[in-house]
């Protein structure tokens, strides 16, 4: 297990497994200087295995990982569940372009991982109340948390780590088509922000905080809405306004955080709030340079406005990276227009690769909001596959209920290392796309099979066949891509070998549109 953030050792702090991510974002910006399988197996385990205790891994992963969000009983669950959506956005591109890199069963697995991970990302969906407008908790049957009736956005804690539901309605950076359909479509998600920044944070709704927090009068005082720069669930949104096709707004909020929020002389002073392991260091280098990584995990930058008339970033080898913003002033915050390398750049976002290959951006500034920047990709509502519900059979074992229940925590141990196990869908057939096991406590894992469809349960069709199969971690869940969609009323899957003499399987799960 890798820490959760850069405290020394194993501690129940902070939220989300961002190793993961971080490792994906710096392989994707082709940084190649460290033990890359490592870090994938990592990420990886963060990602599919129930964790042994609270300080390593991801809270709630033993149901969360088939529910599709993360049960309320989880303290702080909906901002694990969000912050796990970001995590395996990076894991999917990074598994994704270790798949491209390999050959074989081994390019096989990293596309398996990449399908489903990418599905993963989208989860955050399944915790968006629309009645409300916002993120919240639900219960393990799907219940949501609150009814609207008295629903307080601005209220702190509870879902939300250090935070409330005003900043956390953004959180979903990685997708900003299905960001945006959610609140309505690029118009919606543009008058949902500035909702946000015209909201007042007055310091008085700790909710279940029962009391002040430092990060509630930081956001206070900020006076910028709702909008507490002082920690980091809050730091992506102002570059949210480009995904809404308003660049301008984003470029007047950046420059203003510029502008007022990095102020002082003495020690101690001149940051906005805590500077976890650098991140208010980096924002302002970044957002200062004119751009910002806000779809982490992907080798894009969003484009924002530059603080000064030039800035040279020297890159070794001989290589710069320049930013000029001629006759730039605290009034010139809203971009014209952006030539690189005197080309024409009418994208509200710029590849790693060209910046650090070294380039030459010259932002043409004014006082005015422009119609520069091309439109987003259109709102797209995010569907990611879910489970099929039916009943199970098998001469080999009785408590196969078990293997449906949503969670890691019994196991079923069949009679034989060669059981088969039929599905009978309930309701429609939809079209599978991937399928998921999950070992057992104890050993006696599967390690070839075949799954199989039928219309009737007499004539079989093989969907897809494995063989050399291993998993590394007990209660593991692997994912397995079939090479073509396909919708029946009943499934087989037949187990042809297993490591022991007895298979052992905690979950199988058929993911279908």
């Amino acid at each position: 297990w890798i820490s959760r953030w850069s405290s020394p050792g194993y501690a129940d702090l902070m939220t989300g497994t961002s190793s993961d991510v971080a490792f994906a974002d710096a392989y994707l910006k082709g940084v190649r200087d460290f033990d890359v399988e490592a870090a994938y197996d990592a990420g990886l385990k963060n990602a599919t295995v129930t964790p042994p205790h609270r300080a390593v891994g991801r809270k709630g992963l033993e149901e969360s990982i088939f529910l599709g969000w993360t049960p309320a009983s989880v303290h702080e669950g909906l901002s694990w569940a969000l912050e796990g959506c970001i995590n395996d956005f990076g894991l999917a591109n990074l598994s994704d372009a270790l798949s491209r890199e390999s050959a074989g069963a081994r390019a096989r697995r990293y596309a398996d991982y990449a399908a489903y991970f990418r599905e993963r990302a989208k989860h955050y969906v399944h915790h968006f109340d629309p009645e409300i407008g916002f993120f919240q908790g639900r219960h393990r049957d799907g219940r949501r948390k609150f009814g609207p009736a008295g629903y307080d956005p601005a209220a702190w804690g509870g879902d939300f780590v250090e935070t409330n539901a005003w900043n956390t309605a953004f959180t979903a950076p990685h997708d900003g088509p299905g960001l945006a359909a959610l609140h309505g479509g690029h118009a919606g998600l543009e008058a949902k922000l500035d909702t946000f920044f015209a909201t007042p944070e007055t310091g008085r709704r700790p909710g279940a905080y029962g009391g002040l927090i430092h990060e509630m009068t930081e956001a206070r005082d900020v006076r910028m809405g709702q909008y507490g720069h002082s920690n980091q669930p809050s730091h992506h949104i102002p570059y949210v306004y480009n995904l809404a096709g308003a660049p301008a707004k984003a470029q007047r909020v950046v420059r203003e955080v510029l502008r007022r929020l990095y102020l002082g002389s003495a020690i101690g002073q001149g940051y906005p709030g805590d500077e976890d392991n650098g991140e208010m260091s980096a924002w302002y280098l970044f957002s200062a340079l004119g751009f910002y990584p806000l779809a982490v995990g992907s080798p894009r930058y969003a484009i924002g406005s530059p603080l000064f008339e030039k800035a040279t970033v020297h890159l070794g080898e001989g290589k710069k990276l320049v930013v000029h913003a001629p006759g730039n002033t605290d009034e010139t915050v809203y971009v014209r227009g952006l030539t690189v390398d005197g080309e024409p750049h009418e994208a509200t976002s710029i590849a790693h690769a060209t910046l650090a290959g070294g380039a030459e951006l010259v932002f043409d500034l004014t006082t005015e909001p422009t119609g520069w920047g091309t439109p987003p990709p259109p709102a797209e509502h995010p569907d990611p596959v879910t489970d099929l519900t039916g009943t199970a059979t098998s001469e080999e074992a009785k408590n196969l209920g078990a293997l449906f229940d949503d969670t890691t925590r019994p196991q079923v141990t069949f009679r034989s290392a060669t059981p088969s196990i039929e599905f009978t869908v309930t309701g429609e057939p939809r079209a599978v796309t991937m399928y998921t096991l999950t070992s057992g406590t104890r050993g006696g894992d599967p390690s070839a099979w075949v799954l199989e469809g039928s219309a009737d349960g007499t004539g079989w069709t093989t969907l897809d066949e494995r063989e050399g199969e291993l998993f590394r971690w007990r209660r593991q869940t692997r994912p397995f891509a079939l090479a073509t969609p396909a919708a029946h009323a009943r499934y087989r899957l037949r187990i042809t070998a297993t490591r022991g003499r007895r298979t052992t399987l905690a979950q199988w799960e058929l993911l279908a549109r």
